[in-house]
């Protein structure tokens, strides 16, 4: 089943008829003039008047043959046969050196890239044997860190026995001792 869009498209093309494009003009050999709606098998050729073309082998003014039947419609269309020149025996000769130089050429370039993309090749090797060594070396840091953060956690945890003295000699247990403690530091600096 067509889509509604379809659908639309072929309502239009029926409501709205585009106007057929003229038939093109051509011309016979002898000058007279034919109008051709399309030149293939199955198109139609008529005469200035409007009539249909005679059945038979008529040649267009380029030398293409079109064979008519009936109604002046086109049964077959021979193009116009081309001559090939003919190349002479040392000509051809010439141009198979010719065509044998440039294959050479050819190689020798295809050769030339092969070798530098060797070359190329190799350096990008001996970059990956480097990296890879790297990466190697990198691998045994990460598993060293992980041993050593692994140690790290399993090692039990505790408060330590005593506090330090540096921290005995600043505490303050009230607000007036804290004043008293800050006055002392900041005097020392006036001295």
């Amino acid at each position: 089943m067509k889509n509604p869009i379809e659908l639309l498209q072929e309502v239009k093309k029926l409501v709205f008829q585009e106007e057929t494009a003229p038939t093109p003009s051509y011309s016979l050999e002898d000058g007279t003039k034919i109008m051709i709606d399309k030149l293939e098998v199955g198109g139609v050729v008529t005469l200035e008047d409007g009539t249909p073309a005679p059945a038979g082998e008529h040649y267009l003014a380029d030398g293409t043959e079109i064979i008519l039947v009936e109604g002046g419609v086109i049964a077959e269309v021979k193009p116009k046969e081309v001559s090939v020149p003919e190349v002479p025996a040392q000509a051809s000769e010439d141009m198979g050196k010719k065509k044998d130089a440039q294959m050479e050429e050819q190689f020798a370039a295809i050769e030339s890239r092969i070798a530098a993309n060797e070359q190329s090749f190799s350096a990008l090797q001996s970059d990956y044997e480097g990296l890879k060594a790297a990466f190697g070396k990198q691998s045994e840091a990460m598993q060293g860190l992980i041993q050593l953060v692994d140690t790290l956690v399993n090692v039990p945890s505790q408060a330590p026995a005593e506090v330090p003295n540096n921290f005995k000699k600043h505490s303050a247990s009230t607000k007036e001792d804290k004043i008293r403690s800050y006055s002392q530091f900041v005097s020392q600096f006036k001295k």
